[in-house]
């Protein structure tokens, strides 16, 4: 049995992996935790609380929850907050054994990634980083920063919590790596009870010019300018930003099928990784793709959709930033079409202000039903897709 879901985790990435060791154990991995509570319809929803947890339960059917991999792709509160959260009950619960456990993490810290500060700043980067989501941004040049941009830096407090959380429960050091989970040419395969693991992402390089970058940044003269400077790494529309391209990406295989999941990195940089690590072309027909970012069109380039050739592929979405962009959908299904593929969504109600144009057939559409339907009139062929049943706290993928 391999079976992957994605969660209704709103804008954010709350991803359940289960598969069945050559022992027929059955083994759970927790991959991102979602954001902070959010209304829907009038409600405030927790991801970890009233979806993860629930889910969890589910599977576990009453006896006690352990998580032999829980992971955070990078910082990003679509991504961190559950699972901050989550560690935030396990630690709380010490020294007595709380109802979930997990058996190893893999996370990158931000100072882990950028490196400490220069001496002279007296301060971690990462306390540096958190001081720029206070400073008043409306007369900086380019403008005040995006608002995901400033969701990523004010998230750097979960990443340490979460870090001190690891600490505490002796999880640190991303075991077995020892140290960043990062794409090494000399560091293949990793065997987690009976998967094939490998490290697409981040590169090794792409990290050394984030270093860089952060460096160079910090040694501009103190003002609007050294801020503008350290803003600008996290600016996230044209994906240039220190955490999304921090994004660990793995390559699993299990039982003879095949993932890959991607956090936000870019697809361009998942594509160079794979180069980088000399992977067979065989491989990249895949079972599975998480779609990097949920769609975003900054990660999703036509070399990323041509490269790979998967069967499922998942959105993990819910309209928020505009994602899934219609053109990666498009993009998508204008590609693959011909093949029997299906796209899975976590919600279907997603709609966007401004209507898209299809580049086959010129129908414009407001949401991704309406989409989805004009696709299937513009490229005729075997692909389908699935959406989240309203009942259901995720979109489960059978990987027969």
């Amino acid at each position: 049995m391999v079976v992957f879901e994605a969660l209704n985790a709103l804008y954010g990435d709350c991803l359940i992996f289960r598969y069945d060791d050559r022992h027929g154990v059955q083994r759970l991995w927790v991959i991102d935790g979602g954001p902070r509570s959010t209304l829907v319809e009038g409600k405030a929803v927790s991801v970890w609380k009233d979806v993860l947890l629930p889910r969890l339960a589910q599977i576990s059917q009453a006896k006690p929850i352990s998580i032999d991999l829980g992971m955070v792709s990078h910082i990003d509160d679509d991504h961190i907050n559950g699972m901050e959260k989550l560690t935030n009950e396990v630690v709380a619960a010490l020294p007595h054994p709380a109802t979930v456990a997990f058996r190893r993490f893999w996370f990158n810290a931000f100072d882990e990634i950028v490196g400490p500060a220069p001496a002279q700043d007296a301060q971690t980067s990462g306390a540096v980083a958190l001081q720029l989501s206070t400073v008043a941004v409306g007369s900086l040049p380019g403008g005040p920063l995006e608002e995901d941009a400033q969701a990523v830096i004010q998230s750097i407090p979960q990443g340490n919590k979460l870090a001190a959380n690891l600490r505490s429960l002796k999880l640190q050091g991303n075991q077995p790596l020892q140290g960043l989970v990062a794409a090494d040419a000399k560091q293949r395969a990793i065997d987690i009870d009976g998967a094939s693991v490998t490290v697409i992402g981040p590169l090794r390089n792409r990290l050394d010019a984030l270093r860089d970058a952060w460096r160079k940044a910090l040694e501009t003269a103190a003002g609007p300018a050294r801020t503008a400077a350290l803003q600008g790494l996290f600016a996230t529309k044209l994906d240039v930003s220190v955490p999304n391209l921090s994004s660990i990406v793995v390559f699993v295989q299990v039982s003879g099928k095949s993932l890959l999941l991607t956090g936000d990195a870019r697809g361009d940089d998942i594509v160079a990784g794979w180069k980088q690590l000399d992977l067979p072309d065989a491989a990249r027909r895949l079972d599975l793709i998480k779609m990097p970012h949920h769609g975003s069109f900054a990660n999703s380039p036509r070399q990323f959709l041509e490269f790979f050739e998967a069967t499922h592929y998942v959105f993990s979405a819910d309209g928020h930033y505009d994602n899934p962009d219609p053109p990666v959908v498009e993009g998508l299904v204008s590609l693959h079409a011909g093949r029997d593929i299906t796209l899975h969504f976590t919600n279907q109600d997603v709609g966007w202000k401004k209507p898209y144009t299809l580049s086959q057939g010129g129908e414009q559409v407001t949401t991704l039903p309406d989409l989805l339907k004009a696709l299937q009139k513009a490229y005729r062929g075997a692909w389908k897709w699935q959406f989240r049943a309203p009942d259901n706290l995720s979109v489960e993928i059978e990987i027969g």
